[in-house]
């Protein structure tokens, strides 16, 4: 009997010691981020009945914020409540119960847990929140009630029962990212890791018949995500999202932004663009029409919550930079996300921080007379789910992802097309009209007798004109919303310009326009087209012109925005003048040395050099010299004022080869 005893406590002790070195990996693996492996085990060790409750509560806890940290907030649910009723209900359990009851659609019990939180809770981030979300319920009958002529559809031959999202055309093509290979298991989800496809429509790109394929194996990494790709409007350069090999646990969520160039059979080995922080989420790329524009989201420090939509530009160069928070209009206290921005200017995008009908919804932002409104797009694009990663075909077609509970649905993360067949109230014709001027201080002489060519995106000249004597100009053909257009002005004594137009955020909406009696409505949108007096003559009287607005941060000799467009026109001017060969001097003022200021002199003359030349201008017709401090505009200069226009570039007119030579 002692013998029997003993054998059954030394197999409780085993027991024990072996549930709580599972334990103790569960936790781990749970700390590291590895969510899926530790709902495994935790509900193995669950299962098996042998923790005691002041673990098991802890355990029942961790499977629900498992689930809820691998975006399955409604199956973390359960497990929140077991641990509820075994007494454990730490800070914030009630909000996230509450997120899941509103993704079920069980809106009045959403509003008393919020409510109750908002009472009792201990996180004043979370409270905020709580209280925007109750408000957000009473906005949402009228989202429910869905649009009758948007209709969608499950592409059976696109979606399985893994996750498919953000879809994007590309070349009349479809490209998506999805979790199809299982022979690596990411684990946090549990799936695999997401790589990006192509697929290839069998018939029209409306019919939703045709096969999926691997993308490229350059793109597609084993062992890493790639995820929402973006492409340039020549679809020559893709930008997409790449999670990190790093396996150290601060590392472990890491996703950097990744670019890639088509040779016309493949794509290039991707590299990072250095906009990325490497200890930040950067996800979720999105180029505007014109590829000037790049469109992410990110959960850098200084945002209005976890993630945010931010925007970054391309320098003269081609090389991004100046990354900007696109505001509090866009961002909330919550989760933005898969931005796009359509040929018509209108910025796409998912939030579950705004009002809604459940996670993520679709939100559509459009800019007009220079304020910036957001609209829930309510459904059938929204759903108690999360919905998210729209993008479009043409004006009427497009698709998104949801994984949303219905009879369509595959599973997981699905991706469906739409078309919106809204009947037409009134046909509107754009046409576009402007003034030729030129800027003289604060002022603008209207200038009679441009030459005016409107062109197309392709190049092609569409219409050409000549301004009356009050500079102004109407083109005849109608616009097509969308693409940017180009205005190329010509005149006697003045330089050659090209100035782009985009109708982008120009489209007037149907509701505008429904009171107004003509059965055809036309809109005559207005520029200006600014043009510049030839220096030519100036150079030959002056022997040297101070170039307006080429200025230098202090002790920097960056090309600065303002000094490009000015720059520009020096381009225009070079191209006009092929034979003539100028030097470019640069000042400074008289801080620092004259030694140091000699040198930092060079450097931005050869800075304005290098511009003009990316700009195509043969580098041999370009001589840089910098002048240090030693021909200042303003002597003994006090204010900041005085001093930039002391950093000033000049040009000069090198007439014949030996006076070019001895530089």
């Amino acid at each position: 009997m002692r013998q029997t005893s003993a054998l059954l406590l030394l197999i409780g002790l085993v027991a024990m010691v072996g549930c709580r070195s599972a334990l103790q990996s569960a936790d781990r693996r749970f700390e590291r981020g590895e969510y899926n492996t530790a709902i495994n085990i935790y509900d193995d060790i669950l299962k098996k009945g042998s923790l005691p409750e002041s673990k098991q509560k802890i355990a029942y806890y961790r499977m629900g914020e498992s689930y809820r940290l691998s975006n399955r907030l409604v199956e973390a649910m359960p497990y929140y409540k077991q641990a509820k009723d075994l007494g454990y209900v730490p800070d914030g359990v009630k909000y996230y119960y509450a997120m899941g009851l509103k993704q079920k659609g069980e809106y009045d019990k959403a509003v008393n847990l919020f409510n109750e939180y908002i009472r009792e809770g201990q996180n004043f981030d979370l409270q905020r929140l709580a209280r925007t979300e109750v408000k957000a319920i009473e906005e949402i009958k009228k989202l429910q009630e869905p649009d009758p002529f948007i209709f969608i559809n499950n592409c059976a031959s696109l979606n399985t029962s893994q996750a498919e999202y953000s879809p994007i055309y590309w070349n009349d093509q479809l490209v998506y990212t999805a979790a199809r290979d299982t022979d690596i298991i990411y684990e946090g989800t549990g799936g695999g890791y997401t790589d990006l496809y192509l697929y290839n429509y069998m018939e029209s790109p409306d019919s939703c018949a045709g096969t999926s394929i691997y993308l490229d194996s350059l793109v597609n990494t084993p062992g890493l995500h790639e995820a929402s790709a973006t492409f340039s409007k020549d679809g020559k350069t893709m930008i997409f999202a790449r999670s990190s090999s790093a396996k150290r646990k601060e590392e472990y969520k890491e996703v950097n932004l990744y670019e890639s160039v088509w040779n016309g059979d493949a794509w290039s080995d991707p590299v990072l663009i250095p906009i990325s922080l490497p200890d930040q989420w950067d996800a979720c790329p999105a180029l505007s029409p014109n590829g000037e524009t790049l469109y992410f989201a990110s959960n850098r420090p200084g945002g209005y919550g976890g993630v945010d939509i931010y925007r970054a530009t391309k320098d003269y160069k081609g090389e991004w930079g100046n990354v900007r928070n696109m505001g509090s209009k866009i961002n909330s206290r919550g989760n933005e996300m898969f931005p796009y921005v359509s040929k018509d200017g209108k910025l796409y995008y998912s939030s579950d921080g705004l009002p809604g009908l459940g996670g993520l919804d679709l939100f559509v932002a459009t800019r007009k007379d220079g304020k910036i409104s957001v609209k829930n797009m309510g459904a059938p694009f929204n759903s108690p789910a999360d919905d998210f990663g729209i993008s479009f075909k043409d004006k009427k077609n497009g698709v998104f992802t949801s994984n949303r509970e219905s009879d369509m649905a595959k599973g997981n993360d699905d991706i469906y097309f739409f078309e919106d067949r809204t009947p037409l109230l009134k046909p509107i014709r754009y046409f576009l009209a402007g003034t030729a001027v030129e800027k003289k201080d604060t002022t603008e002489v209207i200038l009679a007798n441009v030459s005016l060519q409107l062109v197309d995106e392709g190049g092609k000249i569409i219409d050409e004109v000549t301004s009356d004597e009050k500079g102004y100009f109407r083109f005849t053909p109608q616009l097509v919303m969308g693409p940017e257009y180009e205005i190329v002005s010509d005149k006697v004594n003045y330089l050659k310009d090209t100035t782009s137009y985009t109708t982008a955020d120009k489209e007037v909406e149907q509701e505008d326009v429904k009171d107004r009696p003509e059965k055809i409505v036309d809109i005559v949108l207005e520029t200006k087209v600014d043009l510049t007096k030839d220096f030519y003559e100036e150079l030959i009287r002056e022997g040297e012109i101070t170039l307006n607005n080429i200025y230098y941060d202090f002790d920097k000799w960056d090309i600065r925005s303002d000094a490009a467009k000015e720059l520009d026109k020096l381009v225009q001017f070079l191209r006009q003048h092929p034979e003539v060969k100028i030097e470019l001097g640069s000042h400074t003022d008289d801080r620092g040395g004259d030694r140091y200021n000699q040198k930092l002199s060079q450097k931005r003359a050869e800075s304005a050099v290098e511009y003009l030349t990316y700009r195509g201008i043969d580098a041999s017709r370009l001589v840089p010299r910098g002048y240090g401090e030693e021909q200042p505009v303003i002597y003994n200069a006090q204010t900041e004022e005085e001093h930039q226009l002391n950093r000033r570039t000049t040009i000069a007119l090198l007439e014949g080869e030996e006076i070019f030579d001895q530089y």
